[in-house]
């Protein structure tokens, strides 16, 4: 599976792509808002043997996409997108861009072009996104692809031995119709 925006190929994953996977979920300042600690090895290596099996699912219900700087064809992020609730129709989305490639937009280009894929080719109804209560940069994110915050579910991740809260965001199909 390829998607291209302007300046972004979302692609599946190669073998060539899982040094920059490690990489990317290790890195400290990448974990910030996601993981207290860093994943082991096996951890790794065993998410990277789901997203290949899942490249071939029939009935796809997650993509796992490597974002890559169309013009230099550098890796700089990924995007997952992932069925929730069937009845609904609702997926949930999240990215990752490395942080030598922050503050170029990248997450919003590749997270607007895979909302619009989920809703042309997936049928989707609603696609949500969450975020620690303190990652304002994935929060521009999600207002700058035009969610909205339904709210903030209290309490619901732990780091070192505190409780935070994640903002809640949506997107319906009606709201990309009404643009």
């Amino acid at each position: 599976m390829e998607i291209k925006t302007e300046r972004l190929i979302l692609r599946d994953f190669t073998p060539d792509d899982i040094n920059f996977y490690n990489e990317l979920e290790t890195h400290p300042k990448s974990l910030e808002f996601e993981h207290e600690n860093i994943p082991d090895q096996k951890t790794l290596d065993d998410i990277i043997k789901q997203i290949f099996e899942l490249m071939n699912d029939n009935l796809r219900e997650k993509y796992s996409l490597i974002i890559v700087n169309k013009e230099t064809l550098i890796p700089v992020g990924r995007v997952v997108l992932w069925k929730i609730d069937d009845s609904i129709r609702e997926w949930e989305m999240g990215w990752i861009i490395h942080p030598d490639y922050w503050n170029n937009g990248y997450a919003s280009e590749a997270a607007k072009v895979m909302i619009y894929f989920a809703f042309k080719e997936l049928n989707a109804h609603r696609i949500q996104a969450l975020c620690h209560e303190h990652n304002h940069r994935s929060e521009r994110v999600m207002i700058s692809i035009g969610m909205h915050k339904e709210g903030t579910l209290r309490g619901v991740r732990q780091f070192n031995h505190q409780w935070f809260g994640s903002h809640i965001y949506s997107i319906l199909d009606s709201d990309i119709k009404k643009r």
